[in-house]
């Protein structure tokens, strides 16, 4: 036979491609470089050892590309499982190990082999199976990105609108600014009667050190990614158009935000923390940290689904698929990073964390020890989330416990550290969901879900502003500009909206019955 490129090699190069078409839009496909040249190194050898034993150029090709599939079987049985029955998938995964190994072994035979009386004619069959899938993954790619092109070089519906009128900002001073996102976080009284923890103290030890803490605060939205592109660009969504992608029509104000650019001309460095979505980390930061993971994040799209993630999962391997050990590694890796900001970045900066805590899952107690659910990993709220509503609240009131202590911990080391007093924004991007279910038509407790927590420091601005009880994180930028930049920036009406991920039309205006506690009544689960 004459040596060629096996088809493995196409059938990798196909299978690769097809993952950094599907997550394009969330992940850089600069993050698929490193794996890309070890996984054809890693075939290269295996190739080579495998031919070692059986001297026939046939058989290797087809060993090689059956390797190869019974990964992608793995990944597509258990990707099954997990939608069919999640609690027991960890289980199921470990036992689907030696069932597509059996599999495997027995496909390799030798006797299955000598059942096949022209070589020849599996590996024309199979090569031309290989091109053809690489084709069409070459085609969707090309699709792919030609609409991410487009999306980016012609007129489109963004969730924020262009500004009326342009905004310039005036650095007489260039204090370090944090934004502290805690996801999830709710506010006092809302903690106190559904949750039974008085929150008294920690709000007490914030003004201590100067912070507003607002009594009557609301979040403008009840998911992440709309109160995150709101925050950062000073204004409201306005409607999706079911014509325009929707993921760049929300994750694009998030990632090129009005923030960070505006105090970019002025001589800000940007900085933002992997937060293992593409809504809750800003990429295009001019420092992006994510030291803590091992693994890029294509790295871990590639290994999710992989025999890889039901043995991290129950071993505890230190993989960082996303995972209950993943999760707390970030967090952990998030509160500790923000005590060292301050020393370790020179200049003026503005700073983006977002922490996902208290937000299901719940992996600490209040003294910061690990707490490992019963179930397969998911960052699902409200409705969505898999325990009883009396295990979210005990969670999450231990998650707040901890939270607190963490949070006071690092802004003690950043006003320590910080050699010119920083503004400091700790906010909930909405409050908690035990009760709340993700039908803007049918909301339930939306009193819980929109009372969000909220303090900001503003330590000697150059401009006199007002702060007030019912403040929005919306007008957040607006304060802190006028304060400290020399705008005049008006406040908009503090108003909160119901629009979700799942339900991005119509949105609902919801400032009118946002307190109401009618529906803060438990579903039986």
């Amino acid at each position: 036979m004459k040596r060629s490129i096996p088809y493995s090699v196409v059938f990798l190069f196909a299978f690769l491609l097809n993952r950094i078409a599907v997550s394009a839009r969330q992940i850089s496909p600069l993050e698929s470089i490193r794996p890309l040249s070890v996984l054809f190194a890693l075939l290269g050898v295996l190739v080579f050892i495998i031919h070692k034993f059986v001297r026939e150029w046939h058989r290797t090709n087809y060993l090689t590309a059956l390797i190869l599939g019974a990964f992608f079987l793995y990944q597509t049985l258990y990707q099954w499982i997990k939608q069919v029955s999640i609690e027991r998938s960890n289980t199921a995964g470990l036992l689907l190990i030696p069932f597509v190994i059996g599999i495997c072994m027995l496909l390799a035979g030798r006797k299955w082999w000598n059942l096949v009386h022209e070589p020849a004619q599996i590996t024309y069959y199979l090569s031309l199976v290989a091109v053809i899938f690489l084709t069409m993954q070459v085609v969707q790619f090309g699709f792919k990105f030609q609409g991410i092109w487009m999306s980016g070089s012609t007129s489109h519906t963004s969730a924020i609108a262009p500004l009326v009128e342009e905004v310039n900002l005036h650095p007489a001073t260039r204090p370090d600014i944090y934004v502290i996102v805690l996801d999830g976080y709710g506010r006092q009284d809302v903690l106190q009667d559904i949750y039974h923890y008085d929150n008294s103290e920690f709000i007490g030890q914030l003004e201590k050190r100067g912070f507003y803490v607002a009594a009557d605060s609301h979040s403008n939205y009840v998911q992440t990614a709309y109160s995150i592109a709101s925050l950062m660009n000073f204004d409201y969504v306005q409607p999706w158009q079911p014509s325009t992608d929707y993921a760049e029509y929300i994750v694009g104000p998030i990632q090129h935000n009005r923030v960070f650019e505006l105090l970019r001309k002025v001589g800000y460095t940007t900085v933002s923390f992997e937060g293992g979505t593409s809504y809750t980390g800003i990429q295009s930061s001019d420092i992006v940290d994510s030291g803590f993971l091992p693994l890029n994040t294509f790295e871990t799209f590639l290994l999710t689904n992989s025999p890889f993630e039901p043995l991290t999962n129950i071993f505890h391997l230190g993989i960082s698929i996303p995972n209950y050990d993943t999760h707390r590694d970030r967090i952990l890796n998030h509160l500790g990073t923000l005590e060292n900001v301050p020393d370790s970045i020179q200049g003026p900066k503005i700073t983006y964390f977002h922490i996902l805590a208290p937000h299901p899952p719940f992996v600490f107690d209040q003294d910061g020890n690990p707490i490992e659910p019963n179930r397969p990993y998911s960052i699902l709220d409200g409705n969505e989330y898999a325990g009883s509503v009396e295990e979210y609240w005990q969670g999450y009131r231990q998650q707040v416990i901890f939270v607190n202590g963490r949070i006071l911990e690092a802004i003690d080391a950043i006003l320590a550290k910080s050699q010119t007093p920083p503004v400091i924004l700790v906010m909930g991007d909405h409050g908690p969901g035990s009760m709340f279910r993700w039908d803007p038509q049918d909301p339930g407790c939306t009193w819980e879900r929109t009372h969000n927590f909220y303090a900001l420091l503003l330590p000697a601005p150059r401009n006199p502003v007002t702060l007030y009880p019912s403040m929005t994180p919306v007008n957040t930028f607006r304060l802190i500009f006028n304060a400290y930049f020399d705008t005049d920036l008006p406040l908009l009406d503090d108003r909160t909206f119901l629009v979700t991920w799942q339900h991005p039309a119509p949105i609902i205006d919801a400032t009118s019955f946002r307190d109401s506690k009618n529906s803060c009544v438990p579903d039986d689960k």
